[in-house]
């Protein structure tokens, strides 16, 4: 923390010097052993929930609480500009676990789970004289997961059990914002080289995407009919106090071929290193994306969400292996599988920043690379094509303020090198903004995506004044002294451009000048946008939470003159019209303000949450999450990162 704190305080000795974004929370070097969060944690969630798991290549986002059924699992890819899902039949799901008990098919109901790491869970229940458990894991790097089941005979006699997966296959989805069913054939042929393997492939003239569901070991009956699909159990007698370990494979590739490599390769893994072996090492990987507060509550909300921003915000394509980024790879959010530069960089990237220094600079590549020919526009493909059109300013900086903090912490000047034409042209589109008249910085959309009649939002203002910052210490860093000297009077101009024009009189019970949200020359907007709110202004550097005119903005927007206030409310803080409920991107903004801090905690731990994953928000008078932004990844990020930043000890 002290470093934070030096660093603030060398922020704001000098307007100049203050450009740069705070270091991520880095683990220190120290000799004694550093303190870790815990190893397995007990979740509570209810019957309507999910949780999600995955890894670069694989993501099952929907393993339902009540049943530890898997309703979809997905794929990126490029080819179709998002993520590719695979879907059960009608409202069924695509995977149902069940078991055989003395000849009698019981489904798994009462599970109580846990997570190994944050990210690995199981399920367990007791019934008919039988513990069961059933864990899903995603091992780093395979194109696979794994289905695991343990059953222990708790009675006193023996007992005939056979542990199963009923797999059926009913619809095809390109998922971009929303699922959309596509119109190919899904067929299902035995693997090309093993046996006790299925390949399902979707295709028109040729094959698009296979996976495949492997039961070695274990007996499978095929679905005949338009839906393809294969029950598969593993039966043996039980004696009492016996268990049965009985596992089952997914796998994903291009097509039959790949698919079926993908689940050998895995089931080799498990024969050399036994199960318990490759659970422990993808464990582990889970781990080294870990943090500790050494406050529990706050670690399982703080690493499940880091967890989750690093798996499913980002993750590699499918058919070309690109690293990319994405809003999230749950169809749950209501705008999936999609890129936003803010998003990404302001939300996510911190969070990378805190337990992955190399995938955040993947990241930076990514950004830089694919998508720079249209960073700044709203939103985009993951190939970088536009999605929505529309102009937004922080976006268009997010990048150079993500820069920053990777250079600063990295030290990396290789990626100066890789993508100095991205970051000159970047640097020529922001000029392009600059009006000349109150040298201030347009936009044609807000944080929130809504249009703004007047140019100016203050926000924006700021982020691209740290921008100037960056953008100056890239001159400096390359020995253009000159060009550094003249940006960073750019930044004392635009401060004081802000301070001129965003700060205004005539807000209701006000007592005096506060911030505007939005501005032109003469008027403005006294209200808030929650994504880019206002109360980030302490922590970007640009004025102290103690100056007067900071506390006068803070107290307007948390009392009745301001609509969206909902100060009123047990779970409030400012909202917006766009977003009239408590966000969770304030709730983070909170975090870091000595005023706000108390209630922002409150909420954090209080709100369910989606089962634990961050949504864009929640309901003021409740607590419960709003139900349209459910597995927000990169704004997981976002709190996540800020809940050690502020919390982290080791």
């Amino acid at each position: 923390m002290a470093n934070k704190i030096s660093l603030r305080a060398a922020l704001m000795a000098s307007l100049v010097m203050a450009l740069a974004s705070p270091p991520a929370a880095a683990r220190p070097a120290a000799a004694h052993a550093r303190p870790e969060a815990a190893r397995n944690v007990a979740i509570t969630l209810g019957a309507d929930d999910v949780i999600p798991t995955g890894n670069d290549w694989i993501s099952l986002p929907t393993i339902r609480a009540a049943d530890g059924a898997i309703k979809d699992l997905n794929v990126i890819s490029m080819h179709y500009r998002g993520l590719v899902e695979m879907a059960g039949v009608g409202d069924a799901p695509l995977m149902t676990p069940f078991v055989t008990v003395d000849g009698a098919r019981h489904g798994l109901s009462g599970l109580h789970w846990s997570l190994r790491d944050y990210w690995i869970p199981t399920g367990t229940m007791e019934a008919n004289g039988l513990k069961v458990s059933i864990t899903y894991v995603t091992p780093p790097g395979e194109h696979a997961a794994i289905i695991r089941f343990v059953v222990t005979n708790t009675s006193d006699h023996a007992i005939n059990v056979a542990p199963g997966m009923d797999v059926g296959w009913g619809a095809t989805h390109r998922v971009t914002y929303s699922p959309e069913k596509l119109s190919g054939t899904r067929t299902m042929t035995p693997t090309p080289i093993d046996s006790d393997m299925e390949i399902f492939t979707y295709g028109t003239d040729d094959a698009h995407i296979a996976w495949g569901f492997g039961y070695v070991g274990s007996t499978g009956a095929l679905h005949s009919g338009d839906n393809p699909g294969v029950t598969a159990s593993h039966s043996e007698a039980l004696a009492p106090g016996a268990s049965l370990d009985v596992h089952y494979l997914i796998g994903a590739g291009l097509e039959e071929y790949s698919a079926a490599y993908s689940m050998r390769v895995l089931s080799k893994e498990i024969d050399r290193y036994g199960i318990d072996g490759v659970i422990s090492r993808a464990a582990d990987d889970a781990h080294r994306h870990t943090r500790t507060t050494g406050q529990a509550d706050l670690d399982l909300i703080m690493n499940r969400n880091l967890l989750f921003t690093t798996y499913y915000a980002w993750g590699r394509a499918i058919d070309t292996e690109d690293f990319i980024g994405v809003t999230s790879r749950s169809n749950r959010y209501y705008v999936s599988a999609a890129f936003w530069d803010r998003d990404a960089l302001l939300w996510s990237f911190p969070g990378l920043m805190d337990t992955d220094p190399v995938r955040a600079g993947q990241a930076l590549d990514y950004v830089l690379g694919i998508q720079a020919r249209n960073i700044g526009i709203h939103s985009r493909f993951i190939d970088g094509v536009v999605l929505e059109p529309g102009l937004e300013t922080d976006e268009l900086v997010a990048p150079l303020i993500a820069l920053g903090s990777y250079l600063d912490a990295a030290h990396d000047g290789t990626m100066l090198t890789r993508h100095a034409g991205a970051i000159a042209t970047l640097a020529a589109r922001l000029r392009q903004l600059r009006d000349p008249a109150t040298g201030l910085y347009e936009t044609f959309q807000d944080a929130q995506d809504e249009y703004t009649k007047k140019p100016f939002n203050i926000s924006d203002n700021v982020l691209t004044w740290k921008a100037l910052g960056v953008l100056a210490g890239i001159e400096a860093r390359t020995g253009h002294t000159a060009q550094a000297a003249a940006l960073r009077a750019e930044a004392v101009h635009l401060h004081a451009a802000i301070l001129r024009y965003g700060v205004l009189d005539g807000a209701p019970g006000a007592g005096g000048p506060i911030f505007a949200a939005n501005v032109d020359a003469h008027s403005g907007d006294f209200t808030d946008i929650p994504p880019g709110s206002l109360m980030k202004l302490p922590y970007l550097g640009f004025i102290r939470e103690d100056d007067p005119l900071f506390q006068r903005t803070y107290r307007w927007l948390h009392s009745a003159n301001h609509k969206y206030s909902f100060a009123d409310q047990p779970y409030g803080l400012p909202g917006s019209y766009r977003l009239p409920f408590t966000t969770s991107w304030v709730v983070a903004d909170h975090l870091r303000l000595k005023a706000g801090r108390a209630q922002a905690l409150k909420i954090l731990r209080a709100s369910p949450w989606d089962g634990g994953i961050i949504t864009e928000g929640v309901k003021p008078d409740t607590g419960l999450p709003d139900h349209q932004g459910l597995a927000f990844a990169t704004a997981a990020g976002y709190v996540g990162h800020t809940i050690c930043e502020q919390f982290c000890i080791d």
